[in-house]
């Protein structure tokens, strides 16, 4: 089985419906430990971006997933100038978190 089948044959995410406001940081994070492919628990908010490995490519295709699995549409414009290397986690994920609260 490729790759692209296996992901094809993957079950669809649950609806964001079913994340509480106060879940939703965390399930934040258990989408960006799956994309860089290591436990949740394992990513403190003061790790950085350049910690993570997490080139513009991954993070590219971090937004892409938390917008499939969120049923929104993620601005990067909105943190763009504040995307760098240095950013701590914490910091990505209470942005993200506020965009995809807002778009709810």
């Amino acid at each position: 089985m490729t790759d692209v089948q296996h992901l094809s044959s993957a079950p669809p995410p649950s609806p964001v419906a079913r994340v509480d406001p106060e879940d939703l940081g965390e399930a934040i994070r258990s989408v960006l430990a799956a994309r860089i492919r290591v436990a949740p628990d394992r990513l403190p908010d003061s790790l950085t971006l350049e910690d993570l490995g997490l080139d513009s490519l991954l993070l590219a295709e971090s937004l892409v997933a938390l917008e499939s699995r969120f049923d929104v549409v993620i601005d990067p414009l909105r943190f763009a100038e504040r995307l760098t290397p240095g950013l701590p986690l914490g910091d990505l994920i209470a942005e993200l978190a506020a965009q995809i609260g807002a778009a709810r």
